[in-house]
Formats: structure tokens, sequence, C-alpha cells
């Protein structure tokens, strides 16, 4: 269990919000949550996070920036998570590390329109090879929002695309930014290793371990390799 880095689940706690807030903003609804605190670069999330309707996002050109959440108010009831996909979500790990983890689920489109920056880079030119757009895909999310550990696991499908292509076609989108991508087949699934450089000069997160299964890209982050083991292993 990793506390190195309590920016990371900060940061995707403030994006975590904002899509929650999108997303009851489009039902014609609102969610308010009052809470404050630094946060700083994960690949995770890049977002200086709304935590009311009349907040703003706004990030670095880096997977992450600053987000304003803590630990109360992580219930997703509190926070309204969106469920669009549960069958989705259900690919995800309820728990890892001992911990449970919080699951919810979006079209990729809100998920990019919470903040700017970081991964969100990645999704329109990665789909754009498909001949899809974020609107035509959904993402599910599991994190420990509490911040207890640090790891968070992204899910996106793309019907009608495998594996091998997804994989492939992401590792093209990371490296059209600059980012640098190499593969490892020593863990319990093959991954692909992203770093988003910008984020290594921070000093903070930086690496994303991609792997696909049929047609979902999963996205694994994390600093604990005990974590990022587990992670993978449970997943598909």
């Amino acid at each position: 269990m990793s506390r190195r880095s309590s920016a990371t689940i900060r940061t995707f706690l403030g994006a975590a919000i904002a899509v929650a807030i999108l997303a009851e903003g489009c039902a014609g609804t609102s969610a308010t949550a009052s809470a404050t605190g630094p946060a700083g670069p994960t690949l995770a999330a890049s977002a200086s996070a709304a935590i009311s309707p009349s907040s703003s996002a706004a990030a670095s050109g880096s997977p992450g920036a600053s987000a304003s959440a803590s630990a109360a108010a992580t219930d997703g009831a509190t926070i309204g998570l969106p469920h669009v996909d549960a069958a989705l979500e259900d690919l995800l790990p309820s728990n890892i590390g001992g911990i449970d983890l919080e699951k919810f689920s979006t079209p990729l489109s809100s998920y990019i329109a919470s903040s700017t920056g970081g991964d969100k880079l990645l999704y329109a030119p990665w789909l754009v090879t498909f001949g899809k757009t974020p609107d035509d895909v959904n993402i599910a999310i599991a994190a420990d929002l509490t911040q207890r550990e640090n790891f968070v696991v992204h899910a996106i499908r793309v019907p009608g695309v495998d594996a091998a292509t997804l994989s492939s076609a992401f590792a093209d989108a990371a490296r059209a930014v600059g980012w640098p991508v190499s593969a490892r087949s020593d863990m319990p699934k093959p991954v692909l290793v992203i770093t988003d450089p910008t984020v290594t000069t921070a000093g903070a997160i930086a690496v994303g371990y991609v792997y696909a299964n049929g047609n979902v890209l999963y996205v694994v982050l994390t600093d604990d390799l005990a974590l990022l083991l587990q992670g993978l292993a449970s997943l598909p």
C-alpha cells in the first residue's frame, strides 16, 4: 500500500468530481462538495477540477495540475458519480491491496471535458484511427478516492476493434506527442509503459501501464509495484 504520491489520487478525485458535475448538469441537476487540498501531476487526470457547478477547471499541458478535493468528499453517493456503463465497470477490480475501490463510468467525451491536458490529449487522435470520436465510446474508472492507496485504473471499450490494434494505435498516439513508449512482458499481463516526460520533470508519477483485451483498453496508474502487479492480475 502506498502513500507516496497522494497528489495522484487528489488530482484524480478532482477530475472525478468534475465528471460527476458534468454528468448531472446534462441531466438538469447539480452536485456540490466543499473541500480543498493541493494536488500535483499525474497521468491519470490533469485537472484544476470543479467541485461546484460554478468552479472552473484548468491544467498545464502535462498529465496533471492541481485539484480541489479531500477524502471528506469521496463518498460516491455524495459526489453523485455517473454509471452509464455498468458492464464496463464490472471488468475493473473492486478491491486492491485490501481497499475497496470506487467505480464510475461516463462517456469518454465527458471525461475529456472535465479538465485539459494529460492523457486527454491522446484519446481523440487515438479514436480517429478507428473512425470514432470520444462521443462514441465510454470510459470506466476504479480508484481509491479515500486516498489510502495510490491506484487508478481506466477501461475504454471500442466496439469492433481488436486488442492488438487498440494497443498499437494508443502507443502511436503517445509517440506523436513525444511520450516514450516501451513494452514489458515480465508482468501478469503484457503491457506498454507510457511516460509523460513533462511530469517526470515535475517529480510526480508519470507512468501508465497499458494493456488491452478484446475490445477494451486498460490503463493502470500507480507507483506501488505490489498494487500494479495485483491490479494487472485482476484484469480480464
